[in-house]
């Protein structure tokens, strides 16, 4: 467990690295932030086309934006969803 430190106690040399590796942790955190932000609007984007999908749109040929060619919507109540690194949702 981490201890508690005065940083009024320690020396210039010691508050020089303990700033870079603050420094590390706030850039690892916002770029923790900003993929999680990618992740975040992936979904929504996906849920949104989740409430577009309805028995009208069964039997119509859409364009496959991944593969580039034309595929047939056969069943509005199974689909899957691609939710990033190769991971795949069945609704």
């Amino acid at each position: 467990m981490a201890q508690t430190v005065n940083v009024g106690e320690l020396t210039l040399p010691q508050l020089e690295l303990l700033k870079g590796q603050l420094d590390q942790e706030v850039e690892f955190l916002s770029s923790s932030i900003a993929q999680l932000k990618v992740v975040q609007t992936k979904y929504v984007e996906a849920k949104d086309c989740l409430n577009v999908l309805n028995k009208g749109n069964e039997g119509k040929w859409d364009p496959l934006p991944p593969m580039y060619v034309p595929g047939k919507l056969s069943d509005v109540e199974c689909v899957l969803i691609d939710v990033g690194t190769g991971y795949y949702v069945e609704k």
